[in-house]
């Protein structure tokens, strides 16, 4: 696996096959199925306010009915079997194949326990990347961006945003959250209204060289 190198080129050159190849159709291979993944939310049991605990996600395709979970390059969401935590398998991150820039998105709902009314909720979600450990501190230690997602009701906040980060082959990247205004919250899903059973996600794509 690896990022095609773009050479300049004349169209007489290109009558070498070889030369062809890689100065052009690997180039748009690789362009048309760059490195990306992406991933739905898994609802956790509630998760208590003012400390932070990484999201999980359900492995690809094992979401059920929408099935828009993917991963373009094998082993960028690899799967945590029988996860203790959840019951079920599970995936908490993306690793990242090859050196480049990736968008890093993350977008849907979370319901909480409290109606602050017109109030505003205190939920943040930070993106880490390379943590020391897997526990939701360490991800927002190792934070390279915070999201904190509009306020839609008194309960429910709603939203989603990207950031384009440098990132190097075997990097890890994951989401924890924290809300200090609700006793507890988690991802919003049907339990809450039908139109977030498969509204919270997380993608990463490759969209450009180091």
């Amino acid at each position: 696996m690896t990022v095609p190198t773009v050479e300049s080129w004349t169209p007489r050159e290109l009558a070498d096959t070889a030369k062809f190849n890689r100065r052009v159709s690997d180039v748009h291979r690789f362009l048309q199925n760059p490195p990306a993944a992406r991933v739905i939310g898994m609802k956790r049991k509630d998760l208590p306010g003012k400390e932070y605990f990484v999201l999980p996600f359900f492995p690809v395709g094992e979401e059920g009915g929408a099935g828009t979970s993917y991963e373009t390059w094998p082993g960028m969401v690899p799967p945590v079997a029988d996860d203790k935590t959840m019951g079920q398998d599970t995936a908490w991150q993306f690793v990242v194949p090859v050196d480049g820039r990736y968008r890093i998105t993350l977008s849907g709902a979370f319901s909480t326990s409290a109606n602050l009314g017109h109030g505003r909720h205190q939920l943040q979600v930070k993106v880490g990347v390379d943590m020391t450990s897997g526990t939701g501190e360490a991800v927002a230690a190792a934070s390279v961006d915070t999201i904190s997602p509009s306020q839609a009701s008194g309960y429910t906040l709603c939203g989603g945003h990207s950031t384009v980060q440098r990132l190097k082959a075997g990097s890890k990247v994951q989401f924890a959250s924290t809300c200090a205004s609700s006793p507890t919250y988690a991802w919003a899903n049907e339990e809450v209204s039908p139109q977030y059973k498969w509204g919270s996600f997380a993608e990463i794509r490759w969209v450009g060289t180091i």
